[in-house]
């Protein structure tokens, strides 16, 4: 609906952001409602990669290496978020530090430090933990009924044949976000206020009447 494609907008103009803090997409759904592909289309705009979706990381070590070979962290099809995963998403999201021991030393410290975008999907429920959901902006597919289901050969042709007018809009709204963020002027604040105000800034160049986003994400949040 309109308002799940402004949160989406919204989310690619601040992961095209070279400084967070970033909102967490959460994406639930049905089987068969398009979730890995959405995550595939909305990687592929603000960071394209080889491995476009990645499984659940094992400890915290393999999901800051991760930080290190892409801008986004895309988890795809998860069946639930341990404590200590959404504790690491949380300072992912907001920028924290990860201090472990260097490998094959007993006294050396290697410090992991990343603030990245970051994109969950599963079936179930995933945010529960209330720091998570505090971050997060969190969105529901509808299950593709059989008439409406197309190829994937299909529909990444014609994503492919789109993808640069749709990255190109994107850019304009980031620079109108650049030239306007300044002079933004909120009487509240959320909990992602860096998020807000810049989606905020963004309007104008998106065609959005003013205050609509906030709206949005207040429904949302």
């Amino acid at each position: 609906d309109d308002s799940t494609w402004q949160l989406l907008i919204a989310f690619l103009v601040q992961a095209l952001r070279p400084k967070g803090p970033y909102p967490i997409l959460v994406v639930n759904g049905e089987q068969g409602s398009a979730k890995t592909t959405l995550v595939r289309m909305l990687r592929s705009l603000a960071d394209p990669h080889l491995a476009d979706c990645r499984s659940q990381p094992r400890d915290e070590r393999d999901l800051m290496i991760a930080t290190r070979s892409g801008w986004m962290i895309a988890l795809d099809n998860l069946s639930y978020i341990p404590s200590w995963l959404s504790d690491a998403l949380c300072r992912l999201s907001t920028g924290g530090a990860l201090g472990t021991r260097t490998l094959y030393t007993d006294e050396d410290e290697t410090l992991f430090l990343a603030q990245r975008p970051v994109i969950l999907n599963g079936i179930t429920e995933l945010a529960t933990r209330g720091d998570l959901l505090d971050r997060s902006i969190m969105i529901n597919f509808p299950n593709i009924s059989e008439g409406h289901r197309r190829t994937e050969k299909q529909l990444w042709e014609e994503f492919e044949s789109a993808r640069s007018g749709i990255l190109g809009g994107l850019l304009d709204a980031v620079s109108g976000a650049m030239a306007n963020v300044g002079s933004v002027r909120m009487d509240t604040l959320p909990r992602m206020a860096d998020f807000a105000q810049w989606a905020t800034a963004a309007e104008s160049s998106l065609g959005w009447p003013d205050g609509s986003i906030m709206r949005v994400y207040g429904d949302n949040r």
